[in-house]
């Protein structure tokens, strides 16, 4: 994902750009330990893929315990650029437009109907948005998502909305932001990625009492099982994506479950995701030529790549789990 840089042209077109950086952008490599071909039998369950293809539009797909092609779901009005599910496979969409919308509860093959996520916080107003990468927490009955000017990188919130209540309560991070999706590691606390691309770091983020604490340095992309129990991490260009157990790594203990490498023909990570209990992990290689493709690594398999997910002609993807 590239440097935010502060924009001169119109919001609208700040938000366009902003929507290619996440989706189709690729800055950062993985490097690691080698990937046996993937079993023809591991079907990638509850693997939801956001595909950006070569007009730069997006189409959503999930798979079940059959496998296969994948089946095609709905989204809602407006290029969605990211995907959470929550409780009861609840899905919350970020569009470009820097808008939310949430759905019913996903059937995969039945027809999918989403509504605009509508909050107000204490003082009874809307939170100003735009808003980022809408993520469900540990519950899974409301989300976490950035707000503000995320391509100047400085004076951002973390907005917490609950939908059924149409509430919502902002919590000011007073440091720079990076462009990278928000991390729940319990019920109460979230992960922000902070300083700049270069020297990342990171703010955990209290939702009880809005405060904020230095978490680990580092990590350019991160993503948390669903229990918060295990981390995947992604440092800057030519980084691994390393699996971790979250103490440790909150601990900086320096330990590792796994260290991903690239398959053949691939040089770059731009988006992971760890299922709810940390065994699978997905993730989203781009090519030199800018090619994606999708991999899932099991760690009941020792990591190895399972399953190889088609998603067909590719320009950038985001992953998700069902849970």
């Amino acid at each position: 994902m590239p440097t935010p840089t502060r924009p001169t042209s119109s919001p609208t077109r700040r938000l366009q750009r902003f929507a290619v950086a996440l989706v189709l952008a690729a800055t950062v490599a993985a490097t690691g330990c080698s990937s046996p071909q993937p079993s023809r039998d591991a079907a990638p369950d509850g693997l939801l893929a956001l595909v950006a293809g070569p007009d730069e539009t997006t189409t959503l797909t999930g798979w079940d315990a059959r496998g296969g092609a994948g089946v095609p779901i709905r989204l809602p009005d407006g290029d969605t650029v990211w995907i959470s599910a929550g409780l009861a496979d609840v899905l919350a969409a970020t569009t470009v437009a820097g808008k939310i919308a949430t759905s019913d509860p996903l059937h995969l093959g039945e027809p999918l109907d989403w509504r605009p996520v509508t909050a107000k916080g204490l003082t009874g107003e809307t939170p100003d948005g735009p808003y980022y990468f809408a993520t469900w927490d540990e519950e899974g009955g409301r989300f976490a998502a950035l707000a503000g000017d995320l391509l100047a990188g400085d004076a951002i919130r973390v907005v917490l909305i609950d939908p059924s209540a149409r509430s919502a309560f902002e919590i000011p991070i007073d440091r720079p932001v990076v462009a990278a999706p928000p991390a729940w590691i319990d019920g109460d606390r979230l992960i922000v990625v902070t300083g700049d691309t270069g020297t990342p770091t990171a703010a955990i983020v209290d939702t009880t009492t809005a405060e904020l604490t230095d978490g680990p340095s580092g990590a350019r992309l991160l993503a948390t099982s669903v229990n918060g129990r295990r981390v995947a991490t992604m440092a800057g260009q030519g980084a691994p994506v390393v699996v971790r157990d979250t103490a440790g790594w909150l601990n900086d203990d320096g330990s590792s479950i796994a260290s991903i490498t690239p398959p053949s023909g691939s040089t770059t990570a731009i988006a992971f995701a760890l299922d709810a209990t940390g065994q699978r992990l997905a993730i989203a290689w781009a090519s030199s030529d800018g090619a994606v493709s999708l991999a899932v690594h099991d760690g009941r398999s020792g990591w190895r790549r399972v399953s190889q997910p088609k998603i067909g002609s590719a320009r950038g993807a985001v992953v998700a789990w069902l849970r």
